[in-house]
């Protein structure tokens, strides 16, 4: 995973439960150097060593750890410094939920060796929506509701997120997301 998200996971640490935790943290997870660079690749176990440092600092279990992350992540990390590109590919939620793997792609060009999930929207007929993510990584579907919840927020979109089904294939995942826009909530 990139750098950024390492940066928004500092921030959020930082925000959340202070600097001398963050310490605590950089110090649990054996990091020789948490001054991570936006644009440079680190392996995928940098990031989970500091969420189970987290995890173990703060009590606060991994999906709901996880699920903060993912709507800090939105409001507080891509909206300051990729909102004109989330703009430019949605003016609403469901249009960006639409077109979030052409925004992944554009996002590619600077990010060498990107690898992000996919993502297919499905209106039904009852006025609500499936979202289908597959990743090549498991165990980050909690990240994705928190994402969800925070595209809603600034959206200014009600909507409810819930699961409809969860697996594991091989290495990765794939789970299938009811959205149930307010108008639809029973």
């Amino acid at each position: 995973m990139y750098g950024l998200i390492h940066k928004s996971a500092r921030d959020m640490v930082i925000n959340e439960l202070g600097t001398h935790e963050w310490d605590q943290v950089v110090a649990r997870a054996n990091l020789d150097d948490e001054d991570f660079l936006a644009l440079k690749s680190y392996d995928d176990t940098v990031l989970l060593n500091l969420l189970d440092a987290v995890v173990h600092i703060s009590g606060i279990p991994l999906p709901g750890l996880l699920h903060k992350f993912g709507f800090h992540f939105i409001t507080r990390t891509a909206y300051v410094h990729y909102a004109a590109v989330m703009d430019t590919h949605g003016r609403s939620l469901w249009e960006l939920l639409a077109n979030l793997n052409h925004m992944h792609d554009r996002m590619a060009s600077s990010f060498p060796a990107y690898r992000p999930p996919t993502f297919t929207l499905l209106p039904l007929d009852t006025g609500d929506y499936e979202l289908i993510y597959i990743s090549d990584r498991q165990g980050l579907t909690p990240f994705v509701e928190g994402l969800l919840d925070g595209l809603a927020f600034q959206f200014q979109t009600m909507v409810s997120v819930s699961i409809i089904e969860d697996t594991t294939n091989g290495s990765g995942q794939t789970t299938r997301f009811l959205l149930k826009p307010a108008t639809h909530n029973e």
